[in-house]
């Protein structure tokens, strides 16, 4: 989206610089040297600058190449002349000046100015809509990325409406066409981003589809991405298999996209899509052949299919399975396999599991539900993140100093005390307190987040 967005202000950048000289000079004036004349001329010459000395301050701003000079020189003259008919015009020039300055800050507060003016400027609009989405997805604090991602749709459903309205004066059809080429796709993952923070998933589906299949091999991520959790957090059963084989190709196509990004962006995508992956299919075969066709084609190919799992055994019987392959030893399981054999009814896998877990520290990394500074309650499963529903309380053997902010993600260790299995699994650790580098596991290897045996964990229940 970063690569589409600057091609787009540059877009407009030039579309505004065309206009520089389209400002008609005062009655009996002459135009500046070397001014354009363009096709969009006559529309622009409905605004006249009447003041020559007025008209001699706008032409010299639109004329310094150097963008902070240009910045400062609009600034003057919007001061000099805040009533001035060329009011949004300039204030258009002010934000393109800032852009090409790489001053993000002012850009947007020279933007918030141009709404001021004209509330439907489609420039500014698309301006603020990134740049809340951009801020929106790098907030830490869920509430507030959930905020500012808000304000984003809103600007972005004000700039769909502009679009779909009258063409603004002064701007011939072709320009036009090629702003709102630009910017539609601006509009449309911002909606679709919030959208999907909303779970109103039919929405994003739309407009993220419509951004990807737009953008086609251009698709960034940032759209990819979210399109994948579109399609499979609508249906985290996934039991519509068509939704499900659309969501499995992006989250593929995820991966591939953020291998350039290193193993940290890498890993919690392929994380994700190989979970849903293997729900579906009933193993992880055929996963990694699914990401390297996913880079080749940026939406599936006609006919595309995965093999749908057979029905899956009963939780009991599932966890008898577990227990065998790892010839019933705990220590060689991964940690959903443990949460899952404890709330699966297979007492005797149970309680091997809880013969094993019973009183050792137990690292855990969750999702926070609820947190006092004396116990925090966590969603460490995939399905129990998304749910929001706690499955592990920590009491803390000293209050915590900061209370984590629910919905954030933390790392706790504590002594496994205690569980209950019905009617949903909740385990309890003592002594807890932050993970530092000196906890310890209770296994010989530490398990992995997601082990080969959890393809069908939670989804039993």
């Amino acid at each position: 989206m970063k690569k589409a967005f600057v091609l787009t202000v540059l877009t407009l950048a030039a579309f505004a610089a065309a206009q520089d000289n389209q400002t008609a000079p005062p009655a009996g004036g002459q135009t500046q040297p070397g001014a354009a004349q363009t096709q969009g001329q006559e529309q622009a010459q409905q605004k006249v600058i009447k003041d020559p000395s007025e008209y001699n301050a706008y032409m010299s701003a639109t004329q310094q190449q150097n963008p902070q000079q240009k910045a400062a020189a609009f600034e003057q003259f919007l001061q000099q002349y805040p009533n001035t008919v060329v009011k949004e015009e300039a204030l258009e020039q002010l934000m393109a000046a800032y852009q090409a300055a790489n001053d993000a800050q002012k850009m947007q507060d020279a933007a918030n100015r141009v709404l001021q003016v004209n509330p439907n400027n489609i420039r500014a609009l698309a301006l603020l809509t990134y740049f809340n989405r951009l801020q929106g997805q790098g907030a830490n604090n869920p509430a507030d990325a959930q905020r500012i991602l808000g304000q984003a749709g809103q600007l972005a459903q004000r700039g769909m409406q502009v679009l779909q309205g009258p063409k603004p004066a002064g701007i011939s059809d072709a320009d036009w066409q090629n702003l709102t080429k630009g910017v539609t796709p601006i509009f449309q993952g911002a909606a679709g981003l919030n959208a999907l923070q909303q779970k109103d998933f039919p929405t994003a589906q739309k407009n993220l589809l419509a951004v990807v299949t737009a953008q086609g091999a251009q698709a960034t991520l940032q759209d990819v991405y979210p399109l994948a959790q579109a399609y499979i957090l609508a249906d985290p059963k996934l039991n519509d298999p068509q939704q499900a084989i659309n969501g499995l190709w992006f989250a593929a196509r995820s991966v591939a996209l953020a291998q350039a990004a290193g193993p940290q962006v890498v890993g919690p995508i392929n994380q994700f899509g190989q979970f849903y992956y293997k729900r579906f299919h009933g193993g992880d075969d055929g996963w990694q052949q699914l990401i390297q066709q996913a880079a080749q084609s940026p939406l599936p190919p006609p006919g595309f299919t995965i093999q749908k799992a057979p029905p899956p055994p009963t939780p009991s019987e599932f966890a008898g399975q577990i227990m065998q392959k790892y010839n019933n030893d705990p220590s060689q399981m991964a940690y959903e396999d443990w949460l899952f054999i404890l709330n699966s009814g297979n007492q005797q896998a149970a309680q091997t599991v809880w013969t094993f877990l019973n009183g050792k520290l137990l690292p855990v990394n969750g999702k926070v539900v609820t947190a006092t500074p004396q116990e925090v309650q966590l969603a460490t499963t995939e399905d129990d993140k998304n749910d929001n529903k706690a499955d592990v309380t920590v009491k803390m053997a000293t209050p915590l100093r900061t209370v984590p902010a629910v919905g954030s993600t933390i790392d706790l260790v504590g002594k496994v005390d205690s569980y209950v299995a019905q009617p949903s699994l909740m385990m309890t650790l003592t002594e807890g307190k932050p993970k530092t580098a000196a906890a310890t596991t209770p296994t010989k290897k530490t398990p992995p987040r997601r082990g080969t045996t959890t393809t069908r964990h939670k989804r039993l229940n």
